[in-house]
């Protein structure tokens, strides 16, 4: 299981919006919870349920353009550059979305994921 409390990243994702609903409350269960860091996350506006990938660890490991692209992507608090990956979303076939923490001033900010996207 991920290092992340679940009322943390329940509080994190209410930063999007469902792509059903538009809404953005949504919650975990965490019995849910499954080998590999894999949560699911639902709606509590229309009960989509969507993928919480948590190991950050093996992700990373395994998508070596990640680390290149989390250094590109900017912080809209402070304007530098390079971030740490934190957990990420699958919200839909095309919308996946990284939520980051900036490296200098350490904001929180969810980052739409133009590498997963899928046609």
């Amino acid at each position: 299981m991920s290092g992340l409390p679940v009322k943390q990243v329940e509080e994190r994702l209410g930063q999007v919006k469902c792509a059903i609903c538009k809404s953005n409350r949504f919650g975990i269960d965490s019995r849910t919870a499954q080998d590999g860091g894999e949560w699911k996350g639902t709606c509590l506006g229309c009960y989509y349920t969507f993928p919480v990938h948590t190991d950050m660890e093996f992700y990373l490991r395994t998508q070596p353009d990640i680390p290149y692209h989390l250094r590109e992507i900017g912080c809209p608090h402070c304007e530098t550059y390079g971030v740490d990956l934190d957990f990420r979303i699958v919200m839909s076939v095309r919308e996946s979305i990284y939520f980051v923490t900036c490296k200098a001033c350490h904001h929180q900010f969810p980052e739409q994921s133009s590498l997963e996207s899928f046609e």
